[in-house]
């Protein structure tokens, strides 16, 4: 049995005090007994000036009552004594020297076996450790580009001094190896890269992680986003026979960032040796959207202390949170208020940006904007996402140019979809672009008039900036909509979908695993790779992109201009005529405002008196039986419960009757009709029409909201990524929306029949055949018959959807035409860059000479593919660009005098790899993006047969 201290008196001088918070627990620290550990502090103060004080004799005298065990010592009492006694602070000096070293050994070796007390907290030790790799990271940069250059032997430091030995951790190994240190402690890390690895410390390493390991790592995952530092580190841990343990993955993690440190670096060198430095300049050389998967979840909702990390390695293709809240008042005040509240049941996550009502200033926006926020809100979410205040970041909103690279990008802070993340956006492509720019965005037909009375809408008219609706998000907009924003109609979107961010976001939703629960630097460390890899594979892709559009755009002209030929004779039309009817359809479309007040009490007033006139026939109904309930008692023999049921009917129905009759009094006293409608009156026969025409426009909302549910879900059903759960529940819900259709059908053609004239009605196969909802919106005016004007006659239709599509088919060959010169001549234009850099550091700068010559390695190979592709672009029949290189506006022509051409350039056309000698892609069953489905006639038969799953049900 051990003594207790005497300092300890039985009781705890704080408890832990834990409470249920919702997502976890909060832990508070109670103090107990404040005063009498003060009082203790004090006296132990006292004891330890005490002991500090005392002389070499003193101190004996001390040592030797302490033996007997009548004055036990504290730990913190044992410390006193590591200092001299006052006035002997010389006790060691001599002539000879050497007297720290000697103090230290013989302080130190007697408490060596207690720890000292480190009072530096985890961030002070984690800024320390940021602090220290940054005033290295240059000497690093240059120890790794060494490194590169002499892979295959091991370089050493030539001077001699004391070797070290650090555990390195390869693929298949891990060992202890010796190395020879530098002058100082700092070149540890230094003496490592160029044996090819990274300490895990800045500072006497004591473990080391391969660059090839970090390499491959770094590949994998840009290739697989969702291969995280812990897999790769559990995959190590089986190939070295070592039981996982987290730090292993810290340690991992800290050499990985150092690694994508250096790699920044050396891209900043590379660049400047390339004068690609200047501002913007990826962004010289487009689609929004947001999307909230990649959350940051907030520090207050995380297990443990947060971790400090003031690191910044974004690019500067991000925008930063204070450039975007320049527009955070530019919509108007009364979403400012709802935001402000700090009640995050208050939050709509994807209604924020559809406040429109408030500022329009003009019936047919509003009716445009309503409809469109209405038909998104019926396909949203059925448990709306009611959550910011759990993340401080709830996602992101990027910005594409239409072959899919980055051009900006920011996060979305507490909030969803604000309008002043693309207001931000737009003001920097503004800004560097300066020029006519298509910017597509899923609700753009409600931002471009915010837009328009934003601090941006003068330059937005001067800039000419042209708003678009992306071609899948086209099909959930209005009518109206679609004919001003949709890119069908709208010159010189050729045939482009504008669909860019949803592809990219669905390979960015993988990085949400592991960023989710990271610290802010790591999650944009981890966004900002992907995105570099996302550019190297879409400018890889382009000649893919541009070969594949210009052969979709040459098929579109060559077959449906014989279409619309054979159309146009029949039907005796012109161009003219397809514009004309344009203008008359959206004419049409804009007259079909919102119900009047006059439509709507008419309505009101009906519903009062039909609900009036049942209430009362239930009522007299329910009188007579009550009038004859002693006849059938004594006829019948009721007794009970059925003579019970005829007392309380009587009673009920006639109160119903009485609060109907007080309610349509008093419609009929706030509007002043002196004389109740009838129906024999003419009033009543109208309002009878108009209630009539409201239920047959009820009806279309039903069977559009059905159908718009199920288009998004047809969508999702055959998503890359969609997995089998997910895929379960989709068929579950499609086969439950096919019979919620088929009622609403039912409903529908009800309605239409009790039109005069009757509407005619839809079957099955017409609903489900509809590719968009808006073809609604020609069914809503039941005052008119659509089907006699000429525009809306199924042929002339056909011909303006076949007219609009060769002009926009047209469009994208000029536009195409444009990218393949520009495209030689950036290749070009790159290959000159690097040999002339090159050339140029071959003897100043080697290490950075043969850093560019591997990235013109890489890219000479890519130009060569595409140089291959765009040559077999350039045989298509009806090809009508060229592949003559042009001249960039503002370059040199000098710069490429005396430099040879790449051979690519006078490459013949072969088969590439995955392209067959007529130049068609190969198929890849693996991205069908659902299993049991290989190829577009499966496709079919699946999507056939989950229409039919409501056709026989119940």
């Amino acid at each position: 049995m051990g003594t207790r201290s005497k300092s300890r008196k039985g009781l705890s001088s704080s408890v832990r005090v834990r409470a249920p918070n919702g997502f976890g627990r909060v832990v508070q620290e109670v103090r107990l007994n404040t005063q009498m550990a003060q009082r203790r502090e004090e006296i132990a103060k006292k004891r330890y000036d005490h002991l500090t004080s005392l002389t070499f004799e003193e101190r004996e005298v001390f040592f030797n009552d302490d033996a007997t065990g009548a004055t036990p010592m504290d730990v913190d009492e044992d410390l006193a004594f590591d200092h001299l006694p006052p006035g002997e602070e010389g006790f060691f000096a001599s002539n000879a020297g050497g007297e720290e070293e000697l103090c230290r050994t013989f302080f130190l070796s007697n408490n060596d076996s207690r720890k000292r007390k480190d009072v530096r907290t985890r961030r002070d030790r984690r800024l320390l450790q940021n602090k220290e790799w940054a005033e290295q990271m240059l000497s690093l940069v240059d120890a790794f580009l060494d490194w590169q250059m002499s892979r295959s032997t091991e370089v050493h430091d030539t001077a001699q001094f004391d070797d070290w030995e650090v555990t390195t951790v390869d693929f298949f190994s891990r060992s202890r190896r010796r190395f020879n240190s530098g002058p100082s402690v700092d070149r540890a890390n230094v003496v490592l890269i160029r044996n090819g690895y990274i300490g895990s410390a800045p500072r006497s390493p004591t473990v080391a992680i391969g660059l090839q390991v970090l390499e491959a790592y770094h590949e994998m995952h840009a290739a697989c986003p969702r291969f995280s530092i812990q897999a790769q580190v559990r995959a190590l841990c089986r190939l070295h026979k070592v039981h996982y343990m987290k730090y292993l993955a810290s340690q991992f993690r800290i050499a990985y960032d150092v690694y994508l440190a250096i790699r920044r670096c050396i891209d900043v060198r590379a660049n400047a040796a390339l004068h690609r430095d200047i501002p913007n300049w990826r962004m010289k050389n487009v689609s929004m959207d947001g999307n909230q998967s990649l959350k940051l979840v907030d520090d207050h909702f995380r297990r443990g202390p947060s971790l400090a990390d003031t690191r910044s390695g974004i690019s500067d293709i991000w925008l930063n949170p204070e450039e975007v809240d320049i527009f955070k008042n530019e919509v108007g005040k009364p979403q400012q208020s709802q935001r402000n509240t700090g009640d995050a049941h208050d939050i709509d996550d994807d209604i924020d940006w559809v406040n429109i009502a408030d500022h329009t200033d003009s019936a047919d926006v509003t009716l445009s904007t309503d409809e469109c926020v209405k038909r998104w809100r019926n396909a949203g979410p059925e448990a709306r996402k009611k959550m910011f205040a759990l993340f401080a970041v709830t996602g992101v909103f990027v910005c594409l140019c239409r072959h899919g690279q980055l051009l900006a990008i920011c996060d979305m802070i507490r909030s969803g979809e604000l309008m002043k993340y693309p207001l931000a956006i737009v003001d920097k492509l503004m800004r560097v672009l300066g020029v006519t720019v298509q910017v597509a965005y899923d609700i753009a037909c409600a931002f471009m008039k915010i837009l328009e009375r934003s601090s941006l809408g003068d330059r937005v008219q001067q800039q000419g900036l042209r708003g678009i609706v992306p071609a899948f998000h086209g099909h959930a907009h209005n009518r109206l909509c679609q004919v001003d924003w949709h890119p069908l109609y709208v010159a010189g979107s050729g045939k482009e979908d504008f669909e860019g961010c949803e592809r990219v976001f669905s390979q960015s939703n993988a990085l949400a695993l592991t960023t989710r629960f990271s610290s802010p630097f790591h999650r944009h460390q981890a966004i900002d790779e992907f995105f570099k890899s996302w550019a190297f594979v879409k400018h890889a892709e382009l000649a893919n992109f541009i070969h594949n559009n210009y052969r979709q755009a040459l098929k579109i002209v060559a077959e449906d201009s014989a279409t619309l030929r054979e159309l146009c004779t029949r039907l005796k039309l012109n161009d003219e005529d397809f514009e004309q009817y344009l203008q008359e359809e959206r004419a049409y479309l804009k007259n079909l405002v919102a119900e009047s007040p006059e439509v709507a009490f008419t309505v009101e007033y009906m519903e009062a008196l039909l609900r009036l006139d049942g209430a009362f026939a239930e009522s007299e109904h329910a009188k007579r039986e009550y009038q004859n309930l002693d006849a059938r008692i004594i006829r019948e023999g009721l007794r009970g419960r059925a003579i019970t049921n005829i007392k309380t009917r009587y009673v009920t129905t006639y109160t119903r009757y009485v609060d109907l009759h007080e309610h349509v009094r008093r419609i009929e006293e706030v509007h002043g009709i002196v004389r109740r409608w009838t129906k024999d009156s003419e009033e009543y026969k109208n309002g009878l029409v108009v209630l009539t025409e409201r239920k047959y426009r009820n009806a279309i909302d039903t069977l559009e909201r059905l159908l718009l549910q199920r288009l998004l879900e047809l969508t999702k059903l055959s998503m890359s990524g969609t997995g089998y759960k997910m895929r379960e529940k989709i068929t579950k819900a499609l086969k439950t929306r096919a019979t919620a259709i088929k009622k609403a059908l039912e409903e529908y053609n009800r309605r239409a029949a009790e039109l005069n004239p009757p509407r005619p009605s839809l079957s099955w196969s017409d609903v489900v055949d509809m590719v968009s909802v808006a073809e609604f919106d020609l069914l809503r005016d039941a005052r008119q018959d659509v089907r006699l004007l000429a525009w809306a006659q199924p042929a002339q239709r056909r011909a303006m959807n076949l007219y609009f599509n060769i002009k926009r088919a047209e469009e994208e060959i000029k536009r195409l035409n444009v990218e393949i010169r520009r495209l030689l001549t950036h290749m070009v234009d790159e290959h000159v860059d690097y040999y002339r850099t090159i050339r140029d550091n071959m003897v100043p700068n080697p290490p950075l000479a043969y850093e560019l010559s591997l990235r013109w390695r890489y890219s000479n190979a890519v130009n060569t593919e595409l140089a291959y592709r765009l040559q077999q672009t350039s045989e298509l029949p009806g090809f009508t660009g060229t592949l003559r290189t042009g001249h960039r506006v503002g370059r040199s022509p000098i710069l490429a005098d005396g430099i040879l051409l790449p051979p690519w350039v006078s490459l013949q056309t072969q088969p590439t790899e995955g392209f067959d000698a007529s130049g068609n892609e190969l198929e890849d069953d693996e991205e069908l993006g659902m299993e049991g489905v290989g190829n577009e006639d499966e496709a079919n038969v699946l999507i056939d047969y989950i229409d039919r799953l409501g056709l026989h049900s119940e």
